[in-house]
């Protein structure tokens, strides 16, 4: 009887135990959905600026090219392609890239003409490509940049082109407005460097750019020009010391050089004349070109 009372009793007990676990499992299974649920709703609600309604393409705006871009894109992109295929499969590209280059310096001299107003000079376009932006007398305008033909082609071309493109880019600022923006003995260097080249490179391709540059600066160096002149006729009526000394140097380091004669036939008539300026020597001075640079 007792044991019987007590298997109830177990029976009784289990069943609570069962239904405590039961209940248990139920609760804590809805107590994750919740907390799962609510973690979705914050996704939801963190990540909202990416759940916007879509939004129709907007269409693309095209690049606003600077004219130098605009000219290069219509005029001369095509033609440095062909250049650059050609070049690569040859050993002889100093003809084809002087017409190249010549397309570069009259696409300047279009852009100058057309489009010099509202330069932007910072446009980084500029700052390493086939034109730059050098400011002179006040404004910017379009150049060349030779130090851009020379990296990009250089290795295509002679070794005297190579040497041309080297000293381009040195002369580039010799003259401006009238006058000279370098040391009459910077300029006893470049006639003495054009002197050598046209002499060992007689069948360059440029080389009567060569003759025509040499012999302006040679008129220059001699005679002056109209705001960098050999004289203070204003002042001291006397020959300025920086070409004095220039041409005592040339007289003394450069013998061999041809227009050593040249050079030595002014300094003497100039010293002669006690270095003075006077209308006499202007007389003597126009007989002086007639020699030497008349045609």
């Amino acid at each position: 009887m007792y044991r019987s009372k007590y298997r109830k009793i177990a029976v009784v007990v289990l069943c609570l135990f069962v239904f405590l676990c039961i209940g248990f499992c139920i609760f804590n299974n809805l107590r994750n959905n919740a907390s799962s649920f609510n973690l979705q709703n914050e996704q939801v609600s963190d990540n909202s600026f990416v759940q916007k309604s879509p939004v129709k393409n907007e269409p693309v705006k095209e690049e606003v090219l600077n004219p130098a871009q605009k000219y290069y894109k219509d005029n001369l992109e095509q033609d440095e392609i062909k250049f650059l295929n050609k070049a690569k499969a040859s050993k002889d590209n100093d003809m084809e890239f002087s017409k190249l280059q010549t397309k570069f310096i009259k696409a300047t001299d279009v852009l100058n003409e057309k489009y010099t107003e509202n330069i932007d000079p910072d446009n980084p376009y500029y700052k390493n490509n086939w034109v730059k932006m050098p400011y002179v007398e006040g404004c910017y305008f379009y150049a060349v940049n030779s130090d851009y033909l020379l990296e990009k082609y250089g290795k295509y071309l002679s070794s005297s082109y190579n040497e041309w493109l080297k000293f381009i880019i040195k002369r580039e600022s010799v003259m401006q407005d009238g006058g000279l923006i370098v040391p009459p003995d910077t300029l006893r260097e470049y006639i003495l460097f054009l002197e050598k080249f046209v002499e060992q490179n007689p069948n360059f391709i440029l080389i009567s750019d060569a003759k025509d540059i040499l012999n302006s600066y040679l008129m220059t160096y001699l005679e002056g020009i109209d705001n960098s002149p050999i004289f203070d006729k204003w002042n001291t009526r006397k020959m300025k010391p920086e070409f004095k000394e220039s041409y005592e140097k040339f007289l003394a380091e450069n013998k061999d050089s041809k227009y050593y004669p040249m050079v030595e036939e002014l300094y003497n008539k100039s010293k002669d004349n006690d270095f003075n300026w006077d209308r006499n020597f202007d007389q003597w001075l126009y007989e002086y070109h007639k020699k030497y640079f008349a045609e």
